[in-house]
C-alpha cells in the first residue's frame, strides 16, 4: 500500500521555500485567537452532536499545506484552484474521522500484524521522501560530502515536517485509515458477487471491443492491449536481438529522416553497418550452430524491452522492415534479420500467436475480482453517504485559508 504519495521531493521545495499561497478571506483573526487564547478554532463540525468529531483548524492545516506542497501551489496559484484544494481537504479529513467512527461502531479492529504491514509502509516512504531530498541538496552542491549530505537531508526532512505542522504519526494514521476503510468496505459490502453472465457479459463486450479496433485499424493496432483476452489470427509471437546503432548514429539517420530526407537517411544507415558487422555475425554463427535464441538474446540483445514482438496482420507498429521480415519467416522456429534505423534486428518466429485456455481462465478471474471490488465499492459509496448526511457536517469555510 501507499502513504497518500507521501510528499515528493518537488512538493518539498514549495514547503521548505515557506509555503506561501495566496490567503483565502479569513479576517485573519482565526489565527489570533488561537494562539492567544490556547483554545483550538473549529472549521468543521457535526451537526448531530457527537464528540470527538470536530475538525481543528490545526489539523486541517497540517494536511492542508500537505496538499498545497503535493501539488506545487505557490503565491500565484489562483483563488479558485485554492477554494477548491481547501474544499478537497476538509471532505478528506471528515471521511477520514467518519470511517474512523464506523469501524469503532461496527467493532473492527486492526491486527498486529496489519499493524506491522502499515509501519513499514510508513517507514519506506519516509525513506523514499528522505532520498529525493538528498538526491535534491547533491544536485543543487555537489561538494557536499555524505556526512554533510545525510545532515542536510535530516535537516530539510524535520523542517518539512515542521512547517507543516504534521508528524510521522501523520503519516502513520493516514494508512492507518486507508486499511480501515478497506476492512469497513469488506465487512459491509462481503455479500456482493459477480454473477457467471455478468463476467461473460463483460468478457464479450471487451472482445467485441478488441475486434472492432482491428477491424477498423489494423495498422495501428495495439494488439498487446487485448492479447489476454482477442488475438487476431494469423498473429505470430516474434523474439528479436538488437545489434544496435551508437546514440549519434541513431540521431542522425532520425534527423534525416525528419527533414524529409529518406533517400538520405537509408544511404546513411546503410553506410553505418559496417560497425555493426563483427556483432551481428558473431551472433548468426551462433544461431547457426543450435544456440539456444532465448540466451542468446540474453547475451546480446541492446533493446530496452523484454524482446517479444506480437505481430499482427497489418501492423505497421513495428515498422515495415520488422513486419515484413517476421511475417516472411517460413515456420516456427526459423529466423531472419531486418535492417532497421535502430540496427539490425535478428528475428525468430517463436510460436504462433493465440490466447489459450490457461490465459482466458486467468483473465476471466481478474475480471471478476475487478468487478467484485467495483460493487463493493459502489455499495460503500452508498452507506458513506448515509454517514454523511447522519452527521450532516457545517463547514466554516472562512476558516479555511492561511
Amino acid at each position: 500500500m501507499r502513504i497518500r504519495e507521501l510528499l515528493a521531493a518537488a512538493a518539498a521545495a514549495a514547503i521548505l521555500s515557506g509555503c506561501t499561497v495566496k490567503p483565502a478571506v479569513s479576517g485573519g483573526s482565526a489565527e489570533t485567537s488561537e494562539a492567544e487564547s490556547g483554545q483550538a478554532v473549529i472549521v468543521a463540525a457535526p451537526t448531530n452532536g457527537a464528540e470527538g468529531m470536530d475538525v481543528t483548524r490545526e489539523e486541517y492545516l497540517g494536511e492542508y499545506l500537505y496538499y498545497l506542497s503535493k501539488n506545487g501551489y505557490a503565491a500565484d496559484t489562483d483563488a479558485e484552484t485554492l477554494s477548491q484544494a481547501q474544499q478537497q481537504v476538509i471532505d478528506s479529513i471528515i471521511e477520514e474521522k467518519l470511517i474512523r467512527a464506523k469501524f469503532a461502531e461496527y467493532g473492527l479492529e486492526i491486527t498486529d500484524s496489519e499493524q506491522a504491514e502499515i509501519r513499514s509502509d510508513v517507514n519506506t516512504g519516509i525513506e523514499s521522501i528522505k532520498s529525493s531530498l538528498r538526491s535534491a541538496a547533491e544536485s543543487a552542491d555537489d561538494t557536499l560530502s555524505d556526512e554533510e549530505l545525510d545532515s542536510r537531508t535530516e535537516e530539510q526532512y524535520q523542517q518539512l515536517l515542521t512547517t507543516c505542522g504534521i508528524s510521522e504519526d501523520t503519516f502513520y494514521n493516514w494508512q492507518e485509515a486507508v486499511l480501515m476503510k478497506q476492512k469497513l468496505t469488506d465487512s459491509l459490502c462481503g455479500g456482493a458477487e459477480v454473477t457467471d453472465e455478468e463476467l461473460s457479459s463483460q468478457l464479450q463486450a471487451l472482445i467485441a471491443a478488441a475486434k472492432s479496433a482491428y477491424e477498423e485499424n489494423p495498422a495501428n493496432y495495439s494488439g498487446q492491449t487485448y492479447a489476454s483476452l482477442w488475438i487476431p489470427e494469423g498473429s505470430r509471437k516474434v523474439q528479436g536481438i538488437l545489434i544496435g546503432f551508437d546514440y549519434d548514429t541513431y540521431s542522425q539517420i532520425v534527423k534525416l529522416r525528419s527533414d524529409g530526407d529518406d533517400e538520405g537517411a537509408d544511404r546513411f544507415r546503410e553506410e553505418s553497418l559496417g560497425a555493426l558487422e563483427g556483432r551481428y555475425e558473431k551472433v548468426m554463427a551462433r544461431i547457426v550452430a543450435g544456440d539456444d535464441f532465448s540466451e542468446l538474446m540474453t547475451e546480446f540483445d541492446e533493446d530496452e524491452g523484454n524482446g517479444i514482438f506480437l505481430i499482427t496482420p497489418g501492423t505497421e507498429l513495428f515498422g515495415s522492415e520488422i513486419y515484413d521480415c517476421a511475417m516472411g519467416i517460413d515456420g516456427v522456429g526459423g529466423t531472419d534479420a531486418a535492417v532497421t534505423d535502430y540496427g539490425y534486428y535478428i528475428l525468430r518466429y517463436a510460436e504462433d500467436a493465440v490466447v489459450s485456455d490457461e490465459t482466458l481462465n486467468s483473465t476471466a478471474e481478474s475480471m471478476r475480482e475487478y468487478l467484485l471490488e467495483q460493487k463493493k465499492t459502489e455499495l460503500f459509496n452508498t452507506e458513506f453517504e448515509k454517514w454523511k448526511n447522519e452527521y450532516s457536517y457545517e463547514i466554516r469555510n472562512d476558516l479555511l485559508g492561511i
